[in-house]
């Protein structure tokens, strides 16, 4: 009898401790479990960001492949009459002359207000009717010029204006690229005719110095002539 008590109270104690040992594995810890939950949101919306990431950077791609279409805007900008609207110097010089030929559409401009506001011909083989009639030229070519740089400004102003509208509207980051390039082409093509423009200023302003000398010089040779005639009649 006393050997089967002792059988049960071990068998009960084994059972008792594998109880405990149970309810111990079984403990809810709610810490552990929301910091559990916070990791994974946060892990998702990590994942989510990145798709959207990524999602953004091939539509960027793609976008920066696709045709942008620049040429089809202000096409203004491209006429040849904008392009090319200042003469060489070598023709702006030789309207001097009365060529007006060689300047293209400004020459034909100063034909015609040459021909408009011509008072007067010099004889033939006048030395100074020919110096009025070059400074009839000149004051035509230069008018012609002034207008034709007035007109082709009007008509830039215009395409940088479509340019600036089409930037603000553009659909793609592709479109946006090449509108800048093709406005900073514009910007380069302006300076380079405002220095082009200065050296025609130049030009000009020798052309009248060195007409003002040949009248000095016209001057002082009729000065020269009367005092040779003078002296001549004293011999």
């Amino acid at each position: 009898m006393k050997r089967s008590l002792t059988t049960i109270a071990l068998a009960t104690a084994v059972t008792l401790g594998g109880s405990a040992a149970h309810a111990q594995l079984a403990v809810y810890d709610a810490t552990s479990y929301t910091k559990l939950i916070e990791q994974a949101t946060t892990a998702v919306s990590q994942l989510n960001e990145l798709k959207t990431q990524v999602t953004q950077g091939q539509q960027l791609f793609s976008s920066l492949n696709d045709a942008s279409g620049v040429s089809k805007i202000a096409s203004a900008l491209g006429l040849p009459s904008l392009r090319s609207f200042l003469p060489d110097t070598s023709a702006f010089s030789g309207a001097t002359n009365g060529d007006f030929s060689a300047l293209g559409a400004i020459g034909a401009k100063a034909e015609t207000i040459r021909s408009a506001n011509r008072l007067w011909t010099a004889p033939t083989e006048d030395a100074y009717g020919a110096d009025i009639e070059a400074a009839g030229q000149r004051a035509a070519r230069d008018l012609a010029l002034g207008q034709s740089v007035t007109a082709a400004g009007a008509q830039r102003l215009e395409g940088l204006r479509d340019l600036q509208a089409a930037i603000d509207t553009a659909p793609s980051a592709r479109v946006v690229m090449d509108l800048q390039v093709r406005a900073t082409t514009e910007q380069a093509m302006i300076a380079n005719d405002q220095m082009r423009l200065q050296g025609f200023a130049m030009a000009q302003a020798a052309e009248d110095r060195l007409q003002a000398q040949r009248e000095r010089e016209r001057m002082l040779a009729a000065r020269d002539a009367r005092m040779a005639a003078y002296k001549q009649g004293f011999q």
